[in-house]
């Protein structure tokens, strides 16, 4: 039960006190115990301090399948970590005179050969004609995210803020073509090699072939890796903490860049109205909010099986990075920032959507996967007898759903039934109950197990829906 013992002792360490003194020692003992609470397998972590890169430290294992540890030279996929690097390149070339954040980028392109290499269609949308690096950057432009076919704008340009990668992927069409190079040696020529970041390349290299860190799914299965052969400024940079904290540094310092340019990218260029990101700012290339502190600039990174996570704070010079080979990779991230960093509240973190590794649905998932159902259910019985404000029957919604989601549906019908034997009268548990069922075959104990939940809460929609689907209602 040595999970549980952690959570008082915790508590003492994650304030401004241990953020003014870094004691590398105590984190050397405590991450480790943290990632296998969290069950992340590999973790590169990188912090700076003054301006400096102090500490830099990797843990675990690059494979669980094969052991293999996690080493100084061990490779991870940045995910969207990606952005922020192309967006100091953006702005090199902004001091250099050759890129102007307000100019449309139609200016510098042919439109003939935006429609034929990177929309792969006509313009729909004459607003498209309006878009500028500034708003690319500050994901303003008006793109959605991800891409099907005809590439839509979905709000004015500049008057919202969506994230969005095709906005980042156009820029980088209108970058390559301004500087005819692509991203890779851009990137080599900027940032790479004056920052003697030997482990990075938004391509794949030979050299990195025993070297790159598995991603791992939230109970620990090995999965694969990207091997790029084309860069994408979005998502396909491989790195590691090392270097990427001398990229952190080189900002902080505010090197590379003339002061102006810096002030544009730490100031608010767009804030959301819509969306998961609501009232969120971000500047050019980094999301911004405020820390007791100073103003702070961040990112996150996220491919599924592998997690990444940067955070600076100008005034101080401090900052943080994360990257980890596994889906629960950012579980631990806040409380990291806290211990390493401080700033007190760290906005927007709760946008992610990621449980904290001390949570106790978390900790009853990672109980699972290395024990099984009865590990499980013995670590239940601990949080019911000795942290009942803990306990709730959401709590066991939320374990029941993973298990369904992952394909464990025994497993989850175990915990949906005592769910319902614990809280009879708890609508959302019977809806579970009845998908486990449904997922089993068993049609009939479906509809009773959703028609208990619509008597329990005629507002019940899930229930009322399933049974009309049915043909029960």
């Amino acid at each position: 039960m040595k999970h549980y013992v952690w959570f008082c002792f915790l508590f003492l360490f994650t304030g401004e006190v241990s953020a003014r003194k870094l004691d590398t020692n105590f984190l050397k003992k405590r991450i480790p115990e943290m990632m296998d609470s969290a069950g992340v397998p590999g973790l590169s972590l990188g912090v700076v301090k003054n301006g400096k890169v102090f500490w830099t430290k990797n843990f675990g294992k690059a494979n669980l399948a094969t052991r293999k540890p996690v080493s100084d030279n061990t490779i991870f996929e940045a995910a969207s970590l990606s952005k922020p690097l192309f967006a100091y390149i953006c702005l090199r070339l902004v001091d250099e005179g050759r890129l102007d954040l307000d100019k449309p980028l139609v200016a510098y392109v042919t439109l003939d050969s935006i429609e034929r290499f990177f929309l792969m269609h006509k313009v729909q949308d004459k607003r498209f004609m309006k878009i500028t690096a500034r708003m690319c950057l500050s994901h303003s432009a008006g793109f959605p995210n991800g891409r099907a076919g005809i590439v839509p704008i979905v709000f004015e340009p500049a008057t919202d803020m969506h994230y969005s990668g095709i906005g980042i992927s156009y820029l980088q069409f209108v970058v390559e073509k301004i500087t005819r190079k692509n991203l890779e040696m851009l990137a080599q020529e900027y940032v790479f090699k004056p920052l003697e970041m030997n482990n990075s390349s938004y391509v794949w290299q030979s050299n990195f072939a025993n070297r790159v860190a598995n991603g791992h799914g939230s109970l620990g299965q090995a999965v694969g890796f990207g091997m790029y052969s084309t860069p994408s400024a979005s998502y396909t940079l491989l790195t590691n903490a090392e270097d990427y904290s001398k990229f952190l540094a080189h900002l902080l310092n505010q090197e590379g860049l003339k002061p102006d340019t810096y002030q544009e990218m730490w100031k608010v260029q767009s804030t959301a109205k819509t969306n998961f990101l609501a009232s969120m700012s971000w500047g050019l290339g980094f999301g911004l909010y405020e820390t007791d502190l100073g103003r702070a600039f961040w990112h996150w990174g996220d491919l599924g099986t592998s997690k990444a996570y940067v955070v600076g704070i100008p005034r101080e010079k401090d900052g943080l990075v994360l990257f980890a080979n596994s889906a629960n990779g950012l579980n631990m991230a806040y409380s990291l920032i806290n211990m390493c960093i401080g700033g007190g509240t760290h906005q927007f973190f709760h946008v992610l959507n990621v449980p904290q590794y001390d949570d106790p649905t978390n900790i009853l998932m990672q109980q699972f996967s290395k024990n099984g159902l009865d590990g499980m259910l013995a670590s239940y019985n601990y949080f019911k007898i000795h942290q009942k404000y803990k306990l709730n029957q959401v709590l066991l919604v939320a374990i029941s759903q993973k298990l369904l989601a992952l394909g464990r549906v025994n497993e989850a019908l175990t915990i949906a039934k005592i769910n319902v034997l614990e809280f009879p009268e708890n609508s959302a548990a019977h809806n579970v109950m009845g998908d486990a069922f449904l997922r089993l075959g068993k049609t009939q104990n479906a509809i009773g197990c959703y028609r208990r939940a619509y008597q329990l809460n005629p507002n019940n929609t899930y229930a009322r829906k399933q049974l009309i689907s049915l043909k029960a209602f």
